[in-house]
């Protein structure tokens, strides 16, 4: 009887450990790594630099073209640490240049401002080398630059917001990149991830967006969607049958309910992404 109540307590302790196992193996892979901000002039040093209104307008040695919003209280004051202010880097879709502030917009106004977080949020507007975005190493060093320039900035709260093949960008941005972002915001977005790559950014937020009627987007992403949503930290999916090519607006649904027991919207979801740890 006594060898019986021994084996059976070893193997009690082996599938203990196993689960214990799995759980720090979980809580490994589900855990943000700290970003150390990398200096490099090609990105810190502006080659032109102006105001225009709202945003000040950056063009960096490296090529890079970009506006910036900072809330009023620190546009005079941008070295303040204590601010801790999120920010949000749009990327605009293929060939849209000249429409890029049309995104910008959305995290810009009062309404928005005041909600998104306690003091505000900055907003990065990125305008692509070429047609369209590349260079997702580079593109990072240039976020992180913009950070070390503006110390108001929060560096581990980095949401990046894209549509069509800037939201295709975006992903492969948090793939190549997984410690410089928060969370991902992905409109008519068509990367499609690797299963390793799934494992890096597991730690990572999508909300992530698909039309059945986008044809051609919809195949490449919607896989990716379903994905991120079932396995990345606290996603979502949502999928429309006739919405076309579309970005995604503040009051879009997730088709989940809020924690007020209303129905969640992309905001809510946002809000919950900036401010959660």
């Amino acid at each position: 009887m006594n060898k019986k109540i021994a084996r059976v307590a070893i193997v009690a302790a082996v599938v203990l450990a196993i689960i214990a196992a799995l759980f720090g193996v979980k809580k490994y892979l589900y855990s943000r790594k700290p970003l150390e901000l990398m200096f490099d002039a090609a990105y810190y040093f502006s080659e032109e630099a102006s105001k225009s209104g709202i945003w000040s307008y950056e063009k960096s040695y490296s090529g890079h073209q970009y506006y910036l919003y900072l809330p009023p209280q620190y546009r005079e004051d941008n070295d303040n640490v204590e601010a801790k202010l999120p920010l949000i880097v749009v990327f605009h879709g293929s060939d849209e240049k000249g429409q890029a502030f049309k995104y910008g917009r959305i995290f810009t106004s009062q309404d928005f401002q005041e909600k998104i977080y306690p003091k505000g949020a900055a907003v990065l507007l990125m305008f692509s080398r070429v047609n369209y975005f590349t260079d997702p190493h580079g593109t990072s060093l240039l976020i992180q630059n913009v950070c070390l320039k503006n110390k108001c900035i929060d560096k581990e709260n980095i949401i990046a917001y894209g549509f069509s093949q800037g939201a295709k960008f975006a992903a492969e941005l948090a793939c190549a990149q997984p410690r410089l972002l928060k969370a991902v915001v992905s409109g008519s977005g068509f990367y499609q991830m690797s299963f390793w790559e799934i494992l890096r950014v597991l730690p990572i937020r999508f909300y992530w967006a698909n039309s059945e009627d986008d044809k051609g987007i919809f195949e490449q992403g919607m896989p990716t969607g379903r994905r991120v949503a079932r396995f990345c930290k606290d996603s979502r999916y949502v999928q429309y049958q006739t919405r076309h090519h579309f970005y995604v607006e503040l009051k879009d649904k997730t088709g989940l309910r809020d924690k007020g027991g209303g129905e969640e919207t992309f905001m809510d979801w946002l809000c919950e992404a900036v401010n959660c740890k």
